[in-house]
């Protein structure tokens, strides 16, 4: 199996987008809400914004709606794919809502469950590291660095510099901030993508890894030279090799890592046993199965929590 590789990006960032004025017209209610409503109440005020802004045109449900229905309404006796697609994109807003109590006076205390240690102390134990390959929930980004950070374990996070609220240049230096700021006091630290020296993150990421350290990298399509088709959900979903490309090159344990909130409302993060990576012979049938090996994990979290997830817009269908 041949991976498809990405041609580099010669494309500047917009210095402003439509999507940055439209975030930083919400951003106040944002905060308010943060601030103001106590987090029991978030997923309904949440759900009750993005059901205005649907009404008013600010948000279209269709899309993520249609592809949902397809991939797991059939098996719904009267799914709703709207509301779906609605409590979809509160789960998001609510992300924001975790991320501004978080930065704010008092901070975000909610605690945050960590199952599947057991895992990571094997991995350190064998001393060459562990990469956290940690799947696209909404709740993940900050869950899952606040449960490890609790448990005692400092990760090093690799993510983009659009990593954020916003892709623009103006937006990666002011609201953006905001986000990462929240992430990094749960960190050890993060190491940016750099497009134009990619290996650089590549390296230092080994450096820590060497000195058996930890490195989380999201699961997605977003960066990376080298993407794997993987089967979900009766369709196919591309993942870029990053995070076993990593494990691969240092020798460190691969695990997968699912943050979800569960049916007693209460915020889990699951460390799941090593994915066996393949470190001789062809390179790109290696990848290819490790991303083959997660989509297996991924799917059946999906079906438990699937409007959590956060990629439906890119799961392609058969036609």
């Amino acid at each position: 199996m041949t991976l498809r590789r990405r041609e580099r990006s010669t494309t500047a960032r917009p210095w402003l987008t439509r999507e940055d004025v439209a975030f930083a017209a919400e951003l106040p209610l944002l905060w308010i809400m943060a601030l103001s409503l106590r987090e029991r109440r978030w997923t309904a005020a949440c759900r009750g914004l993005e059901s205005a802004k649907a009404r008013l045109g600010l948000f279209d449900p269709g899309p993520v709606a249609r592809i949902a229905e397809r991939a797991i309404g059939s098996s719904q006796p009267g799914f709703d794919a709207r509301g779906f697609a609605l409590d979809s994109a509160a789960g998001r807003s609510e992300h924001h809502l975790q991320i501004l109590r978080s930065v704010s006076p008092g901070g975000w205390s909610a605690p945050v469950a960590l199952d599947g240690r057991e895992h990571l102390d094997a991995a350190l134990a064998a001393g060459r590291g562990a990469v956290l390959w940690v799947a696209h929930f909404c709740f993940n980004a900050l869950a899952a660095k606040k449960a490890l950070d609790s448990a005692g374990y400092l990760a090093w996070h690799m993510s983009r510099p659009e990593h954020g609220f916003s892709k623009s240049r103006l937006g990666i230096a002011t609201v953006n901030r905001i986000r990462v700021r929240a992430e990094l006091a749960h960190l050890g630290g993060r190491i940016v993508i750099d497009r134009d020296r990619p290996m650089a993150a590549t390296l230092a990421a080994q450096r820590l890894l060497k000195r058996n350290g930890i490195v989380s990298i999201t699961a997605g399509a977003w960066e990376g030279q080298r993407l794997a088709e993987i089967d979900l959900l009766g369709g196919k979903l591309e993942l870029a090799v990053g995070a076993p490309g990593l494990a691969r090159l240092s020798g460190a344990a691969l695990l997968p890592v699912f943050a979800v909130r569960g049916d007693d409302c209460a915020l889990r993060v699951a460390v799941e046993p090593p994915i066996a990576i393949e470190r001789g012979g062809d390179a790109d049938a290696s990848l290819q199965d490790a991303a083959r090996r997660f989509g297996e994990r991924l799917e059946p979290w999906i079906r438990r929590h699937p409007a959590q997830w956060r990629d439906w817009k890119s799961l392609t269908l058969p036609a």
